[in-house]
């Protein structure tokens, strides 16, 4: 799967999450479990983006949100 397949994956995940009545913020390891990625490769797909400012993450990679630049990303490729 090329890494563009997989931002749109990821983006589809983060803004399902603000579907729910109370948003939180999305682990990585919810986001692997739902995508079916190991973690090693999650980490370089969320550092990609969140450099193209798309997402935002922790120091760690553990917890992550979608920014409208994210939201209009996602509709653009939809």
């Amino acid at each position: 799967m090329s890494m563009q397949e997989h931002k749109l994956r990821v983006l589809t995940v983060l803004s399902d999450n603000l579907k729910e009545a109370e948003p939180q913020l999305v682990t990585s390891e919810t986001i692997a479990g739902r995508l079916n990625m190991k973690m090693p490769e999650l980490r370089q797909v969320l550092k990609s983006m969140e450099g193209l400012g798309i997402i935002e993450t922790d120091p760690d990679l553990q917890y992550n949100l979608i920014t409208r630049k994210g939201l209009l990303w996602l509709q653009h490729q939809n």
